[in-house]
């Protein structure tokens, strides 16, 4: 736990009350992760399925276009690819973050409904029980 110079600033804390069934995630104590500062840790926590999305595949798939990263060959066969490898940066980067706010969208519902069914507890930075639901 990181020593706090304000007493006054806390840092929530979850958990998992089971595990949730995948690599990424358990039940040990962590603390919340901002959904902009933290982008990635925020979605690996509460997207329903991160492991299997299509959509975070997909967003993977349009950072790599952008970046004109090498694909594998048979990638490169694709209807998908032969469009988006001719589309504008900017086009691109518009689809990213469209895709971005469907991602974040999932996410922010698991984590409500996540709350509503009481399978994480919220606790501050003094690992208090705020929540429980």
């Amino acid at each position: 736990m990181t020593v706090m110079k304000n007493l006054n600033e806390k840092f929530t804390h979850f958990r998992y009350k089971e595990h949730p069934g995948d690599l990424f995630r358990g039940t040990v104590i962590v603390p919340l992760p901002d959904p902009y500062k933290d982008q990635e840790n925020f979605w690996i926590w509460f997207h329903p399925c991160f492991q299997t999305s299509q959509d975070v595949a997909d967003l993977n798939d349009l950072y790599k276009y952008l970046d004109d990263e090498w694909f594998d060959d048979d990638v490169m066969e694709t209807d998908d690819y032969k469009y988006y490898s001719t589309m504008p940066k900017d086009q691109i980067r518009d689809e990213i973050k469209s895709l971005e706010q469907v991602i974040y969208q999932d996410c922010f519902e698991n984590f409500y409904h996540l709350i509503l069914e009481g399978k994480i507890e919220l606790l501050t930075s003094r690992l208090k029980k705020i929540y429980v639901g």
